[in-house]
């Protein structure tokens, strides 16, 4: 009887056999590979390393289950070079199922990463029999990622420009001019080539200058300060622009990246009466040498110019209006000119010129013969050269005509 039941059990076990070996061999005519995509994502671009994050899908076309297993993705260089490896947490799908596996991984910079980057997915996929996995296929799947395009998402630095007139010299205006730089960005950046031209309202430029650049740390902001000048017809200008271009450089992953940015300004022009010192006052002396001439009086002008800036003005259209003064009115009776010149700086000028004041006007107007006293009013247009923006000047003083009183008796 027990021999009986072996030969039973065996011829079971044969059977089971023969219908496991005919089901695997159906099993593997019919297995159909999983589809699989993989999707790779830049997220992150900082100094020190690139964050990227892998999305991998795979599709169970099979009516049964698939197992997958031992899973890892490896990033490599052109050279060759892995910069990331990592491991997926494997599993199964159902039949005619998807499944997704995200990870992420950090590559440190190093080296040349500037080309394309291969992402290998290598596992095993396979079926599970009576709890046995009884077929397995080695899956690898390569796929391709540029960082370029990552890095053309690098964003410009923010920048603000403040600029101020400061002391005029003979022929320009100086200026000085602080620039706050923001970089948004997670990793440094270099602002470099930084050329500053100013132009008036017709586009002509009076000046330009070029201020050093700098290191902007991640998501900092620097301030850059630098001095230049601008020619000094420029205070004739009706509206005056500066025009801020400069290269934003950043190197990730082995990339010089640079990037032209510009910003542009309007200058408010600066009065002239802004340039004088409060403390340091332009000082006009007149004096008047009056003698007896024919058909008048002659005068001799003199008109000594304190200049305690250091700016080299100009005194235009230098003249003394005299006036013959009866009864609280002003009658014209001459004009005496100086001419132009320069008001040397922290110097003392020197003007001289000559009048002539006729007795026809200087006498009978108001009434009476002689005035009561003449007035002699100093004007002049204070400027700088080449600048049509003046300075109206007036300073009056009283002349004593002695010449024209009887000699007292001692």
């Amino acid at each position: 009887m027990s021999k009986k039941i072996i030969a039973i059990a065996l011829a079971a076990f044969f059977i089971i056999d023969i219908v496991a070996a005919a089901v695997l061999f159906i099993d593997i005519q019919i297995f159909a590979f999983p589809e699989t995509t993989i999707r790779i994502d830049v997220i992150e671009i900082n100094s020190d390393e690139i964050i990227i994050h892998h999305t991998l899908q795979l599709y169970n076309p099979n009516s049964f289950e698939m197992i997958l297993k031992d899973f890892h993705i490896v990033a490599t260089t052109p050279a060759g070079e892995e910069v990331a490896n990592l491991t997926v947490e494997g599993g199964s799908i159902p039949g005619q199922s998807n499944r997704s596996y995200a990870a992420d991984d950090h590559i440190v910079m190093k080296g040349n990463l500037s080309g394309l980057l291969s992402s290998t997915v290598t596992g095993v996929v396979g079926i599970n029999l009576f709890g046995i996995i009884k077929k397995t296929i080695p899956l690898e799947v390569t796929v391709l990622t540029s960082l370029k395009e990552a890095l053309k998402k690098i964003a410009l630095p923010s920048i603000t420009v403040h600029a101020e007139f400061g002391t005029i010299t003979r022929h320009a205006v100086n200026l000085t001019t602080t620039i706050d730089v923001s970089n948004p960005n997670p990793f440094g950046m270099v602002v470099e080539k930084v050329l500053l031209e100013i132009t008036n309202e017709t586009g002509t430029s009076v000046g330009n200058f070029s201020i050093t650049g700098a290191e902007i740390p991640a998501e900092s902001t620097v301030i850059l300060k630098g001095a230049g000048s601008v020619r000094i017809e420029a205070l004739n200008a009706k509206k005056l622009l500066i025009s801020l271009h400069a290269e934003a450089g950043a190197k990730v992953a082995g990339i010089n990246k640079s990037l032209p940015f510009s910003s542009e300004i309007e200058l408010t022009i600066p009065n002239l009466n802004d340039f004088i010192p409060a403390d340091k006052s332009l000082e006009l002396s007149l004096d008047i040498d009056l003698s007896r001439a024919r058909g008048g009086l002659k005068g001799n002008m003199t008109l000594e110019v304190i200049n305690p800036t250091k700016i080299p003005f100009i005194a235009s259209d230098l003249r003394v209006l005299y006036y013959r003064v009866k009864h609280d009115q002003n009658y014209f009776v001459a004009e005496g000119s100086f001419g132009s010149g320069e008001l040397v700086p922290e110097s003392t000028t020197y003007f001289y010129g000559e009048m002539l004041l006729p007795f026809s006007k200087l006498l009978f107007q108001g009434g009476g013969i002689l005035p009561d006293e003449v007035f002699a009013q100093l004007r002049t247009n204070i400027t700088l050269p080449g600048v049509t923006l003046y300075i109206p000047v007036a300073i009056g003083s009283y002349i004593d005509l002695h010449l024209l009183r009887p000699s007292q008796s001692p």
